[in-house]
């Protein structure tokens, strides 16, 4: 439904009246942390707005080759490229739109992440914010034939007889996963490359919204990238002055952490375990993998069993047709060869709802198993000997039973907070998609020696040999709006506490940053593992907690940091 008549009239007043006008009748509108409107939780969108979704690319940064291969060392030009899907109130001009909220996908992630998060930040709004959620250039290695296809045709079938049975689509077939060995230019993918890429799209976000706040959020590791960016020089302005606040979702720096030396970094190794790598061992394998548990194949699968449980157009208690795509993860998973019937619903629940997903980075709150005995997961020490800690898991025991799937959570009488009907959606909502098949392992080893915020301006061979920037966090004079999950990866708010006392004390237009709720305004979400905070309902009473006071903290905040010239 588009705009009625009288919304799309005041729209057109506000455009008229300038945009001081339409900033005081948006602190007029805060929630009740201010004493007026509504309360951010069961305040739902007050109009119905169409949002529509176009893909954004702009010239990005020129990656450098790859110093150590012999071949294919450059990235190609069509890859050196930034890429992100925008949302924006169908109806409602550039010039309309006064704030626009860029964000950045954590590790594994694309731009589906924000899918639903984005729709509901357009509509709570009421058009006015315009959202890009971020697809890093490593996307556009994906071949989406199938899936775009299937999502065309409302049938399932298409994509995995393209990916998974040689079909020829278009006049094309697939090629396979792609390998390592065949993109060593994905080495030299780091910080300072995505940076760069981020700035690209920021600079086309101010040239498209004129007159728009530009905020900068950002959901578990890019939660860390999005401090990193604000605290970089990049010459003629540091990243924090093209902004308007900082959002932080389930993720944050980490100031004061310890600085691998520079031979760590480039030959010996740093971290433990599976983590611990060097600059070297990514330039021999600069794409990551969670081999054996989970395999590049296992991306598309679960887009198959999305589109077959969305109500769109798939049959969610139908019987799965698809074991023989995900009966090995599901036997390593659970421990037995011998798996029992599920319907598509109970497909997508045991792979990632957290009761049974042993990944607390892909975890997400989707209610609970019906049909069969379900008890602790005999496989979980094994899996934390592969994995490291994974918690209490549980697992369907019963072979013999057929298994469906309730939203209502095994350990609470209410229900979970993401419909499994919305998370699957964003798995498979296109152009993009939620899972990054092709991650670039070099931008996680440059986070680790930046994210604690302390690169020196001279004599630091972070910025002076490798161009990491991040030197100016002292002078950061942004508002910062932070979430976390009592069962996510940021189950504590004083974790935050050190990247607070690490910026500027006074905001941008003067005042304390002590002296505001929305200074740095933080918010923990009873019951929410990681997924959550970008997928929690939102469509009923009282709201998923998140959207609403997001949108108040952006009304406020662009009252505290007012857009720079750079």
């Amino acid at each position: 439904m588009r705009f009625k008549t009288p919304i799309r009239w005041f729209a057109l007043l506000l455009a008229r009246l300038g945009r001081g006008a339409a900033r005081y009748l948006g602190v007029c509108l805060l929630g009740s942390l201010i004493g007026c409107g509504n309360d951010g939780e069961g305040g739902l969108a007050s109009i119905a707005v169409e949002v529509s979704q176009r893909t954004i690319s702009a010239a990005g940064s020129i990656a450098p080759p790859n110093p150590t291969a012999s071949s294919d060392a450059a990235t190609p030009d069509n890859l050196n490229r930034a890429w992100a899907q925008a949302y924006q109130a169908a109806g409602v001009g550039d010039r309309q739109v006064d704030k626009v909220l860029v964000l950045m996908p954590g590790f594994l992630g694309g731009a589906g992440d924000f899918d639903y998060l984005a729709r509901r930040v357009v509509e709570r709004s009421d058009g006015h914010t315009a959202v890009w959620a971020v697809d890093r250039r490593s996307n556009a290695l994906e071949d989406q034939t199938g899936l775009d296809a299937a999502e065309a045709g409302r049938d399932a079938d298409i994509a995995k007889d393209y990916y998974f049975h040689n079909t020829q689509l278009q006049g094309k077939r697939f090629a396979g996963f792609l390998k390592s060995a065949s993109n060593p230019f994905m080495a030299e993918w780091g910080i300072r490359t995505h940076i760069e890429d981020l700035d690209a799209l920021i600079t086309a976000a101010r040239q498209r919204y004129p007159h728009a706040a530009i905020f900068l959020g950002g959901h578990s590791l890019g939660g860390s990238i999005v401090p990193i960016y604000a605290a970089w020089d990049f010459g003629s302005y540091a990243g924090f002055e093209r902004l308007s606040g900082l959002i932080l979702l389930e993720g944050a720096p980490n100031p004061g952490a310890s600085v691998p030396t520079q031979s760590q970094f480039e030959t010996t190794g740093f971290g433990a375990g599976f983590g611990r790598s060097s600059l070297k061992t990514v330039r021999g394998k600069p794409i990551t993998t969670l081999e054996p548990f989970v395999t590049t194949d296992l991306f598309v699968t679960a887009e198959i069993l999305a589109m077959r449980v969305h109500h769109a157009f798939g049959q969610p208690d139908a019987i799965s047709t698809d074991s023989d795509l995900y009966k090995g993860f599901v036997g390593l998973l659970f421990g037995t060869s011998n798996l029992p019937t599920l319907t598509n619903r109970a497909a997508l629940g045991f792979g990632f709802d957290n009761d049974y997903q042993p990944l607390f980075f892909a975890r997400v709150s989707i209610g609970s198993a019906t049909g069969g005995t379900v008890g602790p997961n005999p496989n979980a020490a094994f899996l934390a000997a592969l994995l490291g800690p994974v918690g209490t898991l549980l697992a369907p025991l019963d072979p013999s039973a057929t298994y469906d799937w309730q939203r209502t959570a095994s350990d609470a009488p209410q229900p979970d907070p993401t419909d499994i009907d919305t998370f699957a959606a964003m798995l498979y909502r296109g152009p993009s998609n939620f899972i990054e098949w092709y991650f670039p392992t070099r931008l996680t080893l440059d986070v680790a020696v930046t994210n604690g915020l302390d690169v020196q301006r001279s004599g630091d061979w972070r910025k002076e040999v490798y161009g990491m920037a991040a030197t100016e966090n002292a002078r950061v004079d942004l508002p910062v709006f932070a979430v976390g999950g009592s069962r996510g990866l940021l189950p504590d708010l004083s974790r935050l506490d050190p990247y607070r006392a690490s910026i500027l004390p006074t905001l941008r237009n003067g005042t304390a940053r002590s002296a505001t709720p929305f200074g740095f305004q933080t918010i923990l979400k009873d019951r929410y593992v990681h997924i959550d905070v970008l997928s929690a309902s939102d469509e009923e009473s009282p709201g998923n907690g998140v959207f609403g006071p997001m949108v108040e903290w952006m009304n406020a905040a662009v009252q505290l940091a007012p857009s720079g010239a750079n």
